[in-house]
Order: structure tokens, then C-alpha cells, then sequence
């Protein structure tokens, strides 16, 4: 379960998820506003504040030391990251790593002209284009479940979802710093939606990026924020806010407790901190006694997929957004029974959540053999496959970059993850894979092994004890690793991996092993022996010592909660694959 950060008692983390913000907003949707910022933008390919931080501060580095763009290949690099801020530290002038004006402070520093900062934010936000969060919040629009959004950022992809899926601008109306008394009069008409953009359309002559333009913030369309905030909730996602005229106007809503009717939701990504800023204003938020959360949620395409495939009036409309599918759930009662009905375990874990976009590049690589040898050339830490389409892939987007790019990149964007994909081998599925069995090879006590197409998980001797797999009546194994006698062939208790899609989700198969590891001086009698001992020691594994053994692996792999969350690079800059496991297993019966 993801659990929101309780500001009172962090000691004590809230029960307010996301989970509960989907039924909280199926009664308040039309009560409750968007806000978005940059990270909302990321999957649509386009660069968030974060990152063009760094992209200032190499090019600043480059234009001082008179340096080539290959003095600098990746400014995602930790390494490279260190040694730029190193020598901005050891100058004057410059904000600290982190702080609220560092946007501004180096925007300005790089480009001083507002007509070269505008040319620079044309030519990055030019390639972007709606991701599948963006047409599922447009078609909360159409429902009239979305009524008011605003945001921060100068990209147009909410207008062209909203084109997209609603058959034009027409109905949507946007306000920017250059009109902002259309917000008044549609909101005083009640023409919804309405789409208020803070710091102006990123092709208006107003755009504001500087310390100085920041403070200036339009106040018509600050007092109307304010306002709005007053009589609705507002849900606040891909947001740092490190913006000081947007979190004053956002404290200023706040009215003593009467402001924020429909709640504050806050999302954030689950390994980064919120800033001080939004922790202050959640707290007094909840100080008045108005509903506030600050929820971990690992991305806006997936915080959206969620809220569509929930409510009921789009459920089944998912379909109408290109590259996604509705689930099916069947309800199939079982019949009576007047005798006992025999119930079979499985060795499948379901998965309750699994990543819905990647990286797709489309570029002249190969196969896979090519795409594994450009992964290694490039000494990056990503997981790709091939599809029909190109290259898709999980990991930091820079390393992505790097891996291809002497491939003729043509196309960089995110893709959906369609369960049409999934129902057999394809690309998409084999990157799910590869990224899953990564993550829970990270689980403490275990190592992921490869032997061939083959991945086992193998224990940890010095960690993980006999006595996992054993129960209080039963004795099912009583050492984790060994030598075959009179050889030196090892052996040790493993257990296969396999990721499969059935019934209309995919599964994670645990299948308990013994391998062996032979080395090229056995002879073919060693050998033999080796193999018989291993007949010998699984010779009579079934029913209550099987359900021990598999007991002990599912321990091991989801530990002892109902549902572990397993994130395959723990990373923030790129598309990471995080996956939500139940610890129930599978089970099969005969309806009579």
C-alpha cells in the first residue's frame, strides 16, 4: 500500500493513500481542481526544471572553460554532477544546490534575454507531446469530472489532449498571463473547463523564468488561484513548489480554515522529500482542520490510469485513448456444494500493480545481441528490448541517451504498456520482466542468477536460515547450500523465476530448485552423483513440505505484509519500473 506522509507524526504514517484519494475523488470530482507541474510533463518527453538546472550549469561550465559538448556527455552523471556544483560553490553569486530560486538564478545567468530563454524553452518544449496522462485527464473532462486545472508550466500537451479527445479547443478554455481575465468571466459563466496557466503560455511575450518576473507574478490570475482554492479542493501533482509566489498564493487560500472545501491533495514521487515549503503548508492546512495529505505516487500517467480505470463513467471510455485498454473483471459465483470442494495451490503471485508507460527509442539498432552490446559499450545501468516499433527501455533517461545514441535517435518518447502487448511474447514483456526479476533480486538475503535464458533466485547463506522454510510440524530442508560428497560440485536451494499473463494479469511463478554448480574438472561419474543427490534431496517434496518451501520463498521475495512495493532502479530522473506484489499465492478449485 502506498502510504501518505503524515505531517503531524511522521513516526506514524497516514492511511490516507491513493487508493483512498480514488474514492475521495469519485465523490468530489467536480470539486476538486489540478494542479501540475513540470513532472507531470516528464513523460511527454519534456524536460522538468530539475533537469534543465543541471543543462544550465553545463553549459555555463562549458562557456566558462571553454570546453566542447563531449566535455560533458551525460549532466545526469552523480559524478559530473559533483564536479559541476563544486565550481559553482566556488563562486559568488550563485544560490546553493537545492535552493527555492536555483531555477531562476541559473535561467538567468545562462540566457539573460528573455527572447534567448524563450528560444531555448521553444526548442525543448517543441518535441514534446501528450502522454497517456494527459488524454486520461482530458477525458475526465469530457466526463465533467474535471472541471479546472492549472499549472506552471509553458508546454501546450493539456491543449492538445483536450483537442484530441474532445474533438477540438473549442470547449476548453486557457488563460495565460496574457488574458487573465478569461479565468474570471469563464468561471463567473461557469464554461468549463477552464485551464489557468501561472507563469504564461510558453509562446507568450510574458514568459516568466526570472527571480525578478517570478515575484512580479500576474496578480489577477494569482487572486484567481486564490479564490478558486477557497471554494474547491485541488490535487497538486509533478509539483516541487519551489515557486514563492505560488506557495504564498496557495497559503493565502488557506483563509483560517475555510479555503480547500474539497481537501489538498499533494503527490510526490515516493523517494523524493517534499521542500519545506509544502511540508509548512500541509501542516497548516491540517493545523485548520482542512483535509490535507501529502501521498506518494511513482508518476501522473500512472496516478491517472488509476483514477480512469476506478470511476465508473470511464472505465470502459478508456478505450477511446489510443494505446490503452479498460480491464475486465468477471464476477463468476461458485455454485453450492454439499461436499467439500478440493482446493489446489499455486506457485503464482499475483502482481496488483505493474509500470504502464517505458521509454520507446527508435533508432537503427539491432537485435538484441546489438542492443546488449550497446548497453555494455556505454557502461550504463538500463533494461532494453526490442518491439516492432524500436527500442524499449526502463532507466535513467540520460543513460537511455547514451546506450543509443550512435544509433541515429530519431524518436525519444514514452509508450504506453498495453495489456493487448502482454498476452504473449513480446518486446514490452520481456522488459517487464527483466525489470521485475531485477527488483526483487534486490530483496535482502538474495542474488539474482542468470544460466541462460534461465534467472534463479539464490539465497544468501549468511542471512537467510533453514528455518524459513520450515514450520513448526515440519522439517523441509535443513541447510541452504552444500558440496555432493567426494566432489567438488556445489549445490544450494534456488528458486526459478518466471513472469506469465493470465486470467488478465500477470503473475510472478516461483518455482523452488536445487542447482548445481559443476566445475569443468568433474568427471561424468561425479557428475551423475551429483544429479542423483539432487533426486534424492527433492525425492518426497510434496503437499505440507512443498507448501513449507514455498511458504519460505514467498517470504523471502514479499516479505511478511499483505503487498510489498518493488522499484527496479530506485531512481527519479528517467522512467523507473515499480511493481506491487500480493503475498497471497494463486489458488485453484473445482465449482460444483
Amino acid at each position: 500500500m502506498i502510504k501518505a506522509l503524515d505531517i503531524r507524526n511522521k513516526a506514524q504514517p497516514s492511511d490516507f493513500d491513493v487508493s483512498a484519494f480514488l474514492r475521495v475523488y469519485q465523490m468530489r470530482a467536480t470539486n476538486v481542481m489540478w494542479f501540475l507541474g513540470a513532472g507531470a510533463s516528464r513523460a511527454a518527453g519534456i524536460q522538468t526544471a530539475g533537469d534543465m538546472i543541471w543543462d544550465f550549469k553545463q553549459r555555463l561550465y562549458r562557456s566558462h572553460k571553454r570546453l566542447p559538448p563531449s566535455a560533458i556527455t551525460d549532466p545526469g552523471d552523480p559524478i559530473v554532477r559533483q564536479r559541476l556544483q563544486r565550481y559553482f560553490d566556488s563562486l559568488e553569486g550563485f544560490p546553493a544546490e537545492g535552493a527555492n530560486d536555483e531555477y531562476s538564478a541559473y535561467f538567468e545567468a545562462t540566457y539573460s534575454s528573455p527572447k534567448d530563454r524563450r528560444a531555448y524553452l521553444d526548442d525543448l518544449i517543441g518535441r514534446g507531446k501528450p502522454s497517456f496522462g494527459h488524454l486520461a485527464l482530458a477525458l475526465l473532462m469530457a466526463q465533467k469530472l474535471c472541471r479546472t486545472i492549472w499549472t506552471t508550466n509553458f508546454d501546450r500537451t493539456v491543449e492538445d489532449a483536450a483537442a484530441q479527445i474532445l474533438g477540438g479547443t473549442g470547449r476548453l478554455v486557457v488563460a495565460d498571463l496574457g488574458e487573465p481575465a478569461k479565468l474570471n468571466t469563464a468561471v463567473t459563466e461557469g464554461r468549463w473547463p477552464v485551464y489557468g496557466k501561472l507563469h504564461g503560455d510558453y509562446h507568450s511575450e510574458q514568459l516568466k523564468n526570472t527571480a525578478n518576473e517570478l515575484r512580479a507574478q500576474d496578480e489577477a490570475m494569482r487572486d484567481c488561484l486564490i479564490r478558486s482554492c477557497r471554494g474547491n479542493g485541488l490535487a497538486v501533482v509533478g509539483y516541487s513548489g519551489r515557486d514563492a509566489s505560488i506557495m504564498e498564493a496557495l497559503t493565502s487560500a488557506l483563509d483560517g480554515g475555510k479555503g480547500f472545501s474539497g481537501g489538498l491533495f499533494w503527490f510526490k514521487r515516493g523517494q523524493d522529500q517534499p521542500c519545506q515549503a509544502v511540508i509548512d503548508l500541509i501542516a497548516s492546512a491540517r493545523g485548520l482542520g482542512i483535509d490535507a495529505h501529502i501521498i506518494d505516487n511513482e508518476s501522473f500517467d500512472e496516478l491517472l490510469s488509476d483514477i480512469v480505470r476506478f470511476l465508473p463513467e470511464t472505465s470502459e471510455k478508456i478505450r477511446t485513448i489510443k494505446g490503452a485498454a479498460p480491464p475486465r473483471l468477471v464476477s463468476a459465483p461458485l455454485k453450492k456444494s454439499s461436499t467439500a470442494t478440493p482446493v489446489i495451490r499455486t506457485n503464482a503471485l499475483p502482481l496488483i500493480s505493474h509500470p504502464v508507460m517505458c521509454r520507446l527509442v527508435e533508432c537503427s539498432v539491432g537485435g538484441w545481441n546489438e542492443i546488449h552490446d550497446a548497453i555494455k559499450m556505454a557502461g550504463v545501468d538500463i533494461d532494453a528490448q526490442r518491439c516492432r516499433d524500436g527500442v524499449v527501455a526502463f532507466g535513467r533517461d540520460a543513460d537511455v541517451r547514451t546506450a543509443f545514441g550512435n544509433f541515429d535517435i530519431k524518436r525519444f518518447e514514452s509508450r504506453a504498456i498495453v495489456p493487448a502487448r502482454l498476452e504473449h511474447e513480446t518486446g514490452e514483456l520481456a522488459l517487464l520482466r527483466d525489470a521485475l526479476f531485477r527488483a526483487v533480486g534486490q530483496r535482502p538475503g538474495l542474488r539474482m542468477e542468470r544460466r541462460g535464458r534461465t534467472v534463479f533466485l539464490i539465497p544468501d547463506p549468511s542471512t537467510v536460515q533453514p528455518s524459513v522454510f520450515n514450520t513448526s510440524d515440519v522439517k523441509s530442508v535443513d541447510r541452504i547450500v552444500g558440496v555432493v560428497e567426494n566432489t567438488a560440485i556445489g549445490w544450494t536451494e534456488a528458486c526459478k523465476l518466471r513472469l506469465d499473463y493470465r486470467l488478465e494479469r500477470l503473475w510472478l511463478l516461483l518455482e523452488p530448485r536445487i542447482i548445481l554448480d559443476i566445475p569443468e574438472t568433474a568427471t561424468p561419474v561425479q557428475t551423475d552423483q551429483a544429479h542423483e543427490f539432487v533426486r534424492r534431496r527433492r525425492t518426497g517434496r510434496h503437499n505440507r513440505l512443498a507448501n513449507a518451501i514455498l511458504d519460505g520463498w514467498v517470504k523471502l521475495v514479499a516479505g511478511d505484509e499483505m503487498t510489498i512495493r518493488l522499484r527496479a532502479f530506485g531512481i527519479s530522473d528517467g522512467l523507473d519500473a515499480e511493481f506491487e506484489i500480493a503475498r497471497t499465492t494463486g489458488f485453484s478449485g473445482v465449482a460444483r
